[in-house]
């Protein structure tokens, strides 16, 4: 996809979603510009398709990227989109960007599935909604992969949360000052994290960054659902991911 069509994406987004209310903002919310150029920014980037979606992923390898399962749902169909109209983009400002790779494969939560709104089916594991998707190119170097931290953390463990987000769509904003609410449970036992980090639409599947001891950067979890008028919602664990998808080859 040509850069020109990229930002024909963003604006795409911007006229689907509509941006006079937007879930997951509280009053409170804050949100900074971050530095695209450092950790844990630099592994981040607009996960863009074709039909005109728009979220956000993150490098866990070379040529892998997290994100959110409903993120690569096609609206028209509810069905999810053939890989390679799946795009990645790193180093993504209003300038331009610094790095391009279009998706060979990925691979989703089991039983995920959409309805109408691209809103999860009742019948959808609500701990499904990620996806593992590998790229036709290396864009993840030493310092530009996050690792998984697969934990269930306790309440109160400071959290980041940065995304391209639909009322700001060219920069990259972050919650810095967040934390994590606890777990909540589907009526069949699913878990999912609650955070209390401000993030709208095109932040869906951001990773849910915590800081270690030694100062780096993992990611907890994946941002999946937020509700009006609230700052936070709902991220799907970094645990809940298939260990095979991480290391099967696809």
């Amino acid at each position: 996809m040509a850069p020109g069509a990229m930002l024909v994406c963003a604006s795409l987004f911007l006229a689907l979603t509509g941006c006079t209310s937007l879930p997951g903002l509280g009053p409170e919310a804050v949100r900074t510009p971050v530095d695209i150029a450092s950790a844990p920014w630099n592994a981040l980037g607009p996960v863009l398709t074709e039909v005109g979606g728009r979220c956000t992923g993150a490098l866990i390898g070379p040529q892998t990227v997290l994100t959110a399962a409903h993120c690569l749902i096609s609206p028209q169909t509810l069905q999810f989109v053939p890989a390679h109209s799946i795009h990645f983009l790193i180093g993504y400002s209003p300038s331009g960007y610094a790095g391009h790779a279009r998706a060979v494969s990925f691979t989703s939560g089991q039983g995920f599935a959409v309805g109408p709104g691209v809103r999860p089916l009742p019948s959808s594991p609500a701990d499904a909604d990620w996806a593992v998707v590998t790229l036709d190119t290396a864009l993840g170097t030493p310092d530009r992969v996050l690792p998984l931290a697969r934990v269930l953390p306790r309440p109160g463990i400071p959290l980041a949360l940065g995304g391209y987000q639909a009322d700001q769509p060219l920069t990259m904003v972050a919650d810095l000052h967040c934390a994590t609410m606890g777990l909540a449970r589907d009526a069949v036992g699913h878990i999912m994290l609650r955070h209390s980090c401000a993030a709208t639409r095109g932040a869906s599947g951001s990773p849910l960054l915590v800081r270690g001891r030694d100062g780096t950067w993992g990611v907890v979890g994946i941002t999946s659902l937020s509700r009006f008028g609230v700052s936070g919602g709902y991220a799907v664990l970094a645990a809940s991911i298939d260990p095979q998808a991480l290391t099967a080859p696809r």
